[in-house]
């Protein structure tokens, strides 16, 4: 890839933190003409502005109505991964919402597909069920008004070497989906084997009731039980990893997942993005993000 688009993404990123969410327009200039714009928001009540977009004057709309709604807070980005024309975005943001005066406190993953220089596609994922609930004005909100970052504001990494030791970890994670969408997520055993004993595990539903199993793990011991969990709840319909992007330490797996809640019958579709950190052939770091929206309404 380019290394100039990679370049004005960074200083992009950069400025939109910097300047509270009020430098769109530079974003805006990185698109091609027929750019598509997605959010996992998906136009939901009281954020229909994250409607897909497919111009450059509808996404500015999007930020049109993101301006209208919310303040910005802080916005920090700990990592790009770049691998052949996608770049991945870990990011951490955190948002007012103007009329309920609610926080929302979430990780941030953007996925951006690149095309001649320019960005061809967005989507980004976010916690959104913890936005929708900010924007309304019923409801207790958990998340504190003045929220500090879990993890501080140092500078972000850019990872694009693809080693040997990142193809051992792709392949790794291929052998370890496949069994886990053929059993129906039976072969928890092998997930556990290929983890560090102190990995730190995280999701983006950060254990919201009533996915308590879902809350940040730190030992095997415990990821175990995030899998006994997830099972006790749902019944897996597919699971179907799409892509892998990876470079350096880092594996993100892209996947279309269904799951069908035991206690209500209700099944959601949701896309996931799995962010994996190895060291010494083992996974250290874990966090997964999906639609949590549709999750928790399968829950209802």
């Amino acid at each position: 890839m380019a290394t100039r688009i990679v370049n004005d993404l960074r200083s992009h990123y950069r400025a939109w933190g910097r300047g509270k969410g009020t430098t769109s327009e530079r974003f805006i200039e990185l698109l091609t003409d027929d750019a598509t714009f997605r959010s996992i928001g998906g136009g939901a009540n009281l954020m229909e502005f994250t409607r897909t977009h497919r111009t450059k004057d509808d996404v500015r709309a999007y930020f049109a109505g993101l301006a209208r709604d919310w303040e910005m807070l802080f916005y920090n980005v700990s990592t790009f991964l770049v691998q052949n024309g996608t770049v991945a975005v870990m990011c951490e943001c955190a948002w007012k919402h103007k009329q309920t005066g609610k926080t929302v406190h979430t990780p941030k993953l953007d996925v951006i597909r690149i095309k001649d220089g320019k960005i061809a596609d967005f989507f980004e994922f976010f916690d959104n069920h913890q936005a929708a609930a900010a924007c309304r004005a019923e409801g207790e909100c958990t998340v504190p008004a003045d929220p500090k970052p879990f993890n501080g504001q140092g500078q972000s990494r850019l990872e694009t070497e693809v080693t040997v030791a990142t193809r051992a970890n792709v392949n790794a994670l291929k052998h370890l989906y496949a069994q886990y969408a053929k059993t129906k997520g039976a072969s928890i055993q092998s997930i556990l084997e290929l983890l560090a004993p102190n990995v730190v595990w995280g999701s983006l539903s950060a254990g919201t009731y009533p996915l308590a199993f879902s809350r940040t793990h730190r030992s095997r011991e415990e990821v175990a039980e995030y899998f006994r969990g997830l099972s006790e709840a749902f019944t897996m319909n597919y699971y179907d990893v799409r892509e892998y992007v990876a470079a350096g330490p880092y594996v993100l797996a892209l996947s279309e997942i269904s799951f069908t809640n035991k206690k209500t019958g209700k099944t959601f579709v949701s896309p996931k993005a799995d962010f994996w950190r190895f060291a010494g052939g083992k996974a250290v770091e874990f966090y997964e993000f999906f639609d949590t929206a549709a999750v928790m309404a399968s829950a209802a």
